[in-house]
């Protein structure tokens, strides 16, 4: 048999992890994909107070974009909370299947099943919601006025016919923030947190969300007080840091930037993603 992978054996631990996610996760999951509807209780009651405008369907995107960051922050410790506890984790090291498809289970889980069900979930409710005919939810999820908008803006802007604005800013614009851009960006943050508390579900044996985020925020703490002092000196002996910036092209002072940001980003993925898989590996149970 072999003991890296094997395409049967993995279909039948996805099978497996799939009929365990009501109860694994599925409580947190379903409160995770009802918070909009919170939202729209709330401003329905406070409509009744006061005439309130309409919840635009930008606003509810955003709703969704949050359920789906934080069904992605939750998954790991729900769905495999046990897979770091000596006691507990022999469930998990017992299972008929490799360590590669064990992983591979809990990245499919965790970047994929999960937020797509919760993505769906909120999805469905938006469509009740706007069904209604009472309540916020005035206008479908489709009919996106700002965000047609801000399409055309941007197709005029590549153009050139946008009036009463800089020919520079507009090429600085155009070619440094475009559709590709944004989306690899996303993407490249988007496995970012996965990774991040994917491993961090190795690391903590309680509390596994709350001390990644006690954590994170403490570290940025730190990095910011080193950091700080250093940007200030800069800024007082700027004579140097000004010239270098004016010598610059604008557009490839903030495509380096865009790079490096996103280059950083891929690094951490990876080293988060390889030293969760390493930690599993190793784990003694």
């Amino acid at each position: 048999m072999n003991k890296t992978f094997e395409w049967s054996r993995f279909v039948k631990l996805v099978r497996k992890d799939f009929s365990n996610i009501w109860q694994n996760a599925g409580t947190s999951l379903l409160i995770i994909t009802l918070l909009p509807l919170g939202a729209w209780l709330f401003w329905w009651a406070l409509s009744g107070v006061q005439d309130l405008p309409a919840i635009v369907p930008e606003v509810r995107w955003g709703f969704i974009a949050c359920v789906v960051s934080l069904a992605v922050i939750v998954t790991p410790s729900r769905m495999y909370r046990t897979c770091n506890l000596q006691k507990e984790g022999i469930y998990f090291a017992m299972l008929p299947a490799s360590k590669l498809e064990k992983y591979l289970s809990m990245l499919l889980f965790t970047i994929v099943i999960c937020p797509l069900l919760c993505f769906v979930g909120s999805m469905v409710l938006d469509y009740f919601l706007t069904l209604l005919p009472f309540g916020p939810y005035r206008r479908w999820l489709w009919q996106t006025d700002y965000l047609a908008g801000g399409l055309d803006y941007y197709r005029l802007m590549v153009s050139g016919n946008v009036p009463n604005m800089d020919s520079e800013k507009v090429r600085v614009f155009t070619e440094v923030v475009t559709p590709g851009k944004v989306v690899l960006y996303g993407l490249v943050a988007y496995l970012n947190y996965v990774a991040l508390f994917l491993f961090t579900n190795t690391i903590f044996k309680k509390h596994k969300v709350l001390q990644t985020l006690l954590w994170t925020w403490l570290i940025s703490f730190a990095i910011n007080l080193v950091c700080t002092p250093i940007m200030g000196a800069m800024m007082l002996n700027g004579n140097w840091v000004e010239a270098i910036l004016q010598s610059v092209d604008p557009v490839r002072g903030f495509n380096i930037a865009y790079w490096a940001a996103t280059a950083w980003g891929i690094v951490l993925t990876v080293v988060f993603f390889w030293w969760a898989a390493y930690r599993l590996k190793r784990m003694k149970y």
